[in-house]
């Protein structure tokens, strides 16, 4: 006995036909400016109350099928999935009705032709979808069918002999069999295609929870190593200044360890921050102050005042900490000689930020960037993940900007990067602006939790 498919799986075709019939805008426009200029030419030149009639009937059924899949969410999905498949068929049925109209008048050449060209259009159209919802697989093999048919019944008339009937026969079936086979054919290739797309993902969190796990055990185990050293040391140590210099070397290591479990908590986004207005032109000020003191003498940074006051919401502490973590990068891809620019601006939308920021936009959007040699265009996806590094392996690993994004992506923002032109890296940090209370964004999103 056949198991009848569950809330999930009709959810889940729901969500298939959806992006099928909607998911393109510019598909959507087409398709529609195509019925709308139908009407009009039908209503012109041929019969108003026609047009009228057909335009009005396509509508309701293509309108029903919009609700069903775009509003009626409180519906059962099993329910919404029947009633949109029904309204599919029925606008299929209602589109198909005006060229075989035209094809039976056979009023002029021309609107025979337009017939036959929007029949053969409406083929095309089901055949080239991407999005291969089963029932909507069997609803257009089964809509084409019935114009195929339809077309054998309208040519009856004019067919004098067997020979005529037996062709039209073996063209229809001709046709018929290879439009259904390329369906099925595409649904299975579209099958294939998801299935090895969640194997590709599988590998790929895998291959990152591997590289996580990995990175985690050889920077602890780092610092164990001068700990446990140095304590060895200590026992058999007999001067005392010696001593205090091996505990010291442990007492450096444990806070580097310390500080590699802040960061894993940054990263993960399970840290407590402190959210406040944070003005960009007075932190970029004292972010210049800082920087002189920690990089090198041939490091030079170059800050910009934005053009308008520009308020941040973040925590200054670990905003700052980021940005200079960021240029302490910078200063490593330069080999200690090199550019170092930093600005800030508004931003009206996070376009290409994947994730999209949780907070709605405008955005604050501080840049830092650098003329060092840059990276190249297939690492630059994965800068962000936790221990992967471009540094040759015995130059060791870190969380590095893995910690900032997730610092970004906790205070409702995220973090972006690019190559500019003139080389180098870019770093984008999204944060949310401050306007008194700023909405969509809550307290509870930007302090997180232990």
């Amino acid at each position: 006995m056949a198991r009848l498919p569950s809330r999930d799986s009709y959810q889940s075709r729901l969500d298939d036909m959806r992006r099928a019939e909607f998911g393109s805008p510019l598909e959507i426009v087409l398709r529609f400016a195509v019925i709308a200029v139908a009407a009009i030419v039908l209503l012109l030149f041929i019969d108003r109350q026609i047009a009228l009639a057909w335009g009005a009937a396509y509508l309701v059924f293509e309108g029903g099928l919009a609700v069903q899949l775009l509003r009626l969410r409180q519906c059962p999905a099993r329910f919404r999935y029947w009633g949109a498949l029904a309204s599919y068929v029925l606008a299929g049925l209602c589109f198909l009705a005006l060229p075989l109209y035209l094809v039976a008048e056979q009023m002029t050449p021309g609107t025979t032709f337009a017939g036959a060209a929007g029949l053969v259009g409406y083929a095309l159209y089901t055949l080239q979808r991407p999005q291969r919802e089963s029932g909507l697989l069997v609803a257009d093999c089964a809509l084409v069918s019935i114009m195929m048919l339809s077309l054998v019944v309208l040519l009856q008339p004019l067919l004098n002999d067997w020979t005529d009937r037996l062709l039209v026969a073996f063209v229809t079936l001709a046709v018929l069999g290879y439009y259904i086979g390329s369906m099925i054919v595409g649904w299975r290739l579209q099958a294939d295609l998801r299935t090895a797309q969640k194997r590709y993902a599988s590998a790929q969190m895998a291959r990152a929870l591997g590289q996580f796990v990995g990175g985690v055990a050889h920077e602890f185990n780092n610092q164990l190593t001068v700990i446990l050293g140095n304590l060895e040391l200590f026992e058999t140590l007999p001067d005392a200044h010696e001593r205090q210099a091996a505990i010291e070397e442990s007492r450096a290591a444990a806070g580097r360890a310390a500080v590699t479990v802040r960061q894993l908590m940054v990263a993960s986004g399970r840290t407590r921050l402190s959210p406040a207005p944070i003005p960009m032109e007075a932190f970029l000020f004292d972010l210049a102050e800082v920087l002189s003191d920690m990089l090198g003498p041939d490091m030079r940074v170059e800050t910009a005042p934005p053009t308008d006051p520009l308020v941040a919401l973040a925590d200054r502490d670990m905003l700052e900490t980021c940005a200079i973590q960021l240029c302490l990068n910078a200063q490593e891809a330069t080999g200690g000689h090199g550019t170092i620019r930093i600005t800030a601006e508004r931003r009206g939308s996070a376009k290409g930020l994947t994730p999209a920021p949780e907070a709605p936009p405008p955005y604050v959007a501080l840049i830092v960037e650098d003329d060092g040699p840059g990276v190249p265009e297939e690492a630059l996806p994965r800068l962000a993940e936790p221990f992967y590094t471009t540094k040759p392996p015995h130059e060791g690993r870190g969380l590095g900007l893995s910690s900032v994004a997730g610092f970004t992506r906790q205070s409702g923002g995220g973090m972006m990067l690019d190559r500019p032109l003139r080389g180098g890296l870019r770093v984008v940090l999204y944060l949310v602006e401050a306007h008194g209370n700023t909405p969509g964004t809550s307290d509870a999103q930007l302090s997180g939790s232990w």
